[in-house]
């Protein structure tokens, strides 16, 4: 037994039909009015506007902000308001910088003073005049004449016995005495000759013994000034170090002063501008530190009155 279909899929087909009529009818028409026609040119198309674009303009003006480091409120060159050009000088410590040029210029001749002077040595001291030796001992004289004195006692005693052995009435009793006081006399030369050798001995005793003293001086006066001469060349030492230290002290002092001037070199103006504001940050060891806002570019015109630019009071330390 066979189903009826149903109604309703015979109508979807009928429409489908329908719309694929009117798309074609569609195609149709618009190829007829894309097509040109033999033997005429396509129309041209119209053309299209171009969109310029221009940067866009702005009147706000470039900050640049600088802080300094001052020694008083007169280092700063500028005030709120000013216009600078480029080069301009903003800050410049001139009384620090006089004084450290001051302090430079004495240390500087200070150190050339020092440099001047020149650590002798000391000179050799002259050699101690040599002391004179002494004279072989001699006492010939001395002993000659004792020896010739004994002699002569010799003979008178000789002679006195010669005169003992003969008879006295040969021999006047005045003879005889006259004999023994020539004896007597000939002992008392034999003393006083005796006498000489021995105050020439004492005499060269007293000599070497001076002679003795005098070499003790002289070697004491050679080492008194081989001492003298040590002590000398370690003073002349102890010169040249303290030169040599003096001088680096000297040399570093510089430094230290061109070192600081270097950190006081004049702050100028990168750029042309105004100066929109100075504030002052405060105070710490001497030093006062301000900044600096500087407005370049745009269409600031100087003073107050510029856009965007309020007057601040008058800058000082503290504010």
């Amino acid at each position: 037994m066979t189903h009826p279909k149903p109604r309703y899929e015979g109508s979807l087909f009928l429409v489908f039909l329908g719309v694929v009529n009117v798309l074609g009818i569609m195609m149709a028409l618009w190829l007829t009015r894309t097509e040109p026609s033999q033997g005429q040119d396509p129309a041209p198309l119209p053309e299209q506007p171009q969109l310029v674009t221009t940067p866009p303009v702005t009147t706000q003006p470039r900050v640049l902000t600088f802080t300094l480091t001052l020694s008083e409120p007169d280092d700063l060159k500028v005030r709120q308001g000013d216009a600078v050009a480029v080069g301009d000088v903003l800050a410049d410590r001139t009384r620090e910088r006089t004084a450290l040029q001051t302090q430079l210029e004495q240390t500087q001749l200070s150190l050339q003073r020092i440099q001047a002077q020149q650590v002798l040595d000391p000179p050799e001291p002259l050699p101690v005049p040599p002391v004179a030796g002494l004279p072989p001992v001699f006492y010939g004289t001395e002993e000659a004449h004792i020896a010739a004195i004994e002699d002569r006692i010799d003979l008178q005693k000789r002679k006195i016995d010669l005169l003992s052995t003969m008879p006295p009435s040969d021999v006047p009793p005045a003879m005889r005495e006259h004999e023994d006081r020539i004896l007597e006399g000939l002992y008392r030369d034999l003393e006083l000759a005796k006498a000489a050798l021995k105050q020439a001995q004492e005499q060269r005793a007293h000599q070497e013994y001076e002679h003795s003293l005098a070499m003790a001086r002289r070697a004491e006066e050679a080492n008194q000034q081989r001492l003298a001469l040590n002590q000398q060349r370690q003073q002349a030492e102890q010169q040249r170090r303290e030169k040599t230290f003096q001088e680096a002290q000297l040399q570093a002092q510089i430094e230290t002063i061109n070192t600081k001037l270097s950190d006081l070199s004049t702050v100028r103006s990168p750029y042309a501008g105004t100066i929109r504001r100075v504030k002052w940050l405060g105070q710490s060891d001497n030093r006062l530190t301000v900044e600096i806002t500087l407005a370049i570019g745009g269409s600031v015109s100087p003073g107050p009155a510029a856009a965007g630019i309020q007057p601040l009071p008058s800058p000082g330390p503290g504010d």
